[in-house]
């Protein structure tokens, strides 16, 4: 039960977080590094707003990814458009320039102490008079599976997604087609940062939150795209899954220090066998721009 439980959560996390990065991907085609401090900007700015304001933990949620998606925007219009001319090597190091500038600055206001959310206790719902999650873990699952649902219904019925889509298959086409591909890419990045925002959040509620949390989450954020092929969303909701739960019954034999190790223990099992990953599962993660 604690196997099935424990990896529905960090799926979930693992979900929200992985899905907006894939989609940066899909679309700038280059790996953004900054993405795991957006999760630890919105965890820290989640707290700013629950414990300053003290706002309900919905508004709270609410609030935390709406600032990281603007944060996400800004520094698309600040920092990577100016270079995306320059190649994705370029785009690639000035991620990390300012992955290291968002933890910077987190740091020198949030101070480096742990810190964590002043949440309630609350005991954990039964199922056949075994516990089975407390409220916000179930809450974290629906939204998460909520949230990708979306996503899909907005990528694949929307004008914004289709034009998305365009971009992301051929940028110099869809701008012919009248498409603005600067628009597609604000709006990207403005919801991709968005979720991360509200992993991060969602992460703190679940333990605690320290400056080195963007940091781990970025390996495993690379470890679900790698999994579930690049740019590939829907290989990516898959491969969150399939690699929470192997970490979770990985964590059953090893100590959780080696995290990290199982998730690229389990990629390396995995490409042996299928080398494109999962995406083909989902007949290639890609959908029909018409």
């Amino acid at each position: 039960m604690d196997v099935l439980t424990f990896g529905l959560i960090s799926g979930s996390i693992i979900l929200l977080s992985s899905v907006g990065f894939a989609m940066i991907v899909k679309v700038e085609g280059f790996l953004n590094i900054a993405h795991g401090q957006m999760l630890l900007f919105g965890a820290y700015i989640g707290l700013f707003f629950s414990g300053y304001y003290d706002l309900p933990l919905p508004v709270t949620a609410l609030m935390a990814s709406l600032a990281t998606g603007v944060l996400g925007t800004l520094c698309y219009g600040l920092l990577f458009r100016p270079v995306k001319s320059r190649g994705t090597l370029v785009l690639l190091f000035t991620s990390v320039g300012a992955a290291y500038m968002i933890h910077g600055i987190t740091g020198a206001i949030a101070s480096t102490r742990m810190l964590a959310y002043d949440l309630p206790p609350t005991r954990a719902i039964r199922i056949f008079g075994q516990p089975f999650m407390t409220k916000y873990e179930l809450a974290t699952v629906i939204l998460a599976l909520v949230l990708a649902l979306a996503v899909h219904l907005f990528m694949a019925h929307t004008r914004a997604g289709k034009e998305i889509r365009a971009v992301s298959d051929n940028e110099e086409l869809a701008r012919a087609r009248g498409i603005d591909p600067v628009r597609s890419s604000y709006l990207v990045w403005f919801v991709a940062s968005s979720l991360g925002g509200l992993a991060g959040v969602l992460l703190g509620i679940m333990g605690s939150l320290h400056l080195g949390m963007g940091w781990q989450q970025i390996i495993i954020i690379l470890a679900t795209t790698v999994l579930g092929g690049i740019g590939s969303i829907y290989g990516v909701m898959l491969a969150a899954f399939v690699l929470a739960f192997g970490i979770e019954i990985g964590l059953l034999f090893v100590e959780p220090s080696y995290r990290s190790g199982i998730a690229f223990l389990i990629i390396i099992v995995v490409l042996l066998v299928r080398p494109q990953g999962l995406q083909s599962l989902w007949g290639g993660g890609k959908m029909r721009t018409h």
